[in-house]
């Protein structure tokens, strides 16, 4: 029989060759980006590119080790490090209030947390019917720390410096890019030992769907830290679940009822930008 490995190209890459793609990538990055006033575009693709590498890169590094404990400490560098870069951006670009870190006094459309909150009900229901996975505390406080830095690193970049960035284009295309971007950014998981590309690209699909969600309640709500706690929560629900927040390749049944229910809330997204008849822009209230 065949190797199961050998099925699956990019898991399967030797780590020096995982490793030498993220540097290519990182690089490619630090070329493109610019000062966001000469070319945001080419900022933002700059600050995906420069992340998108270095995950790249530390899955190369993580592939590398083979010990258990290397395992389980080194995925920290994975989140980590971007979010060591992402914070440095905003103390360099003095962003951290203008990117949603605002105190409660400043938030605004409180209503919106309504379709925040519906993003928990796939997992509560997988959950209920999954039940808890078996594990220890050890690792559950592991994968909580790991969870936390990457939501942190994720919402920073995405509906933090990269939504922020593109400020000068139409609301529609700055929730749509950084959604995109966002929904791209899960592509390094290809690169993760037994991964299952299916179930990759369904996470890249998905997460894009749910960028739009997230990026149009930052705007309407001028503020990232609901978004952030409802991320932590869906995030945190998959690790009891299964024991951690990576893809998992979706039954058919599975994957047309997530489609569907992540359709409907990048469309409640999408109404939240909605110009009022008769009152003042949305978008001039998002911006």
């Amino acid at each position: 029989m065949a190797d199961p490995a050998s099925t699956h190209l990019l898991p399967g890459l030797d780590w020096l060759v995982k490793l030498r793609i993220g540097l290519i990538l990182a690089s490619a990055g630090i070329l493109l980006i610019r000062a966001p006033g000469r070319g945001a575009l080419r900022f933002a693709l700059g600050i995906f590119t420069i992340e998108a590498g270095t995950l790249v890169t530390i899955r190369g590094i993580i592939a590398a080790g083979g010990s258990s404990w290397w395992q389980y400490l080194m995925p920290f560098a994975l989140v980590l490090v971007p979010a060591l870069f992402i914070a440095v951006v905003l103390t360099r670009l003095r962003w951290w209030r203008r990117v949603g870190f605002t105190p409660v006094r400043e938030w605004r459309a409180p209503h919106v947390v309504i379709p925040l909150l519906l993003m928990l009900v796939l997992p509560i229901v997988g959950l209920s019917g999954r039940g808890l996975m078996a594990t220890t505390v050890l690792v559950v406080s592991l994968q909580v720390g790991f969870m936390l830095i990457g939501v942190f690193m994720e919402e920073a970049t995405y509906r933090g410096v990269i939504l922020e960035a593109l400020a000068g284009f139409s609301i529609f295309s700055r929730v749509m890019l950084s959604a995109v971007l966002f929904g791209l950014s899960h592509v390094d998981n290809l690169f993760l030992p037994g991964a299952d590309e299916l179930g990759v690209l369904y996470q890249v699909f998905e997460a894009a769907l749910v960028g739009i969600l997230f990026a149009a309640a930052r705007l309407r709500m001028k503020t990232i830290w609901p978004v952030m706690a409802v991320h932590g929560m869906y995030d945190f629900m998959l690790i009891l679940a299964f024991g951690h927040a990576f893809p998992v390749a979706p039954t058919l049944p599975g994957f047309a009822v997530d489609s569907v229910v992540n359709v409907g809330l990048a469309c409640v997204g999408l109404a939240l930008l909605r110009t009022r008849p008769g009152g003042r822009a949305a978008t001039r209230e998002a911006a």
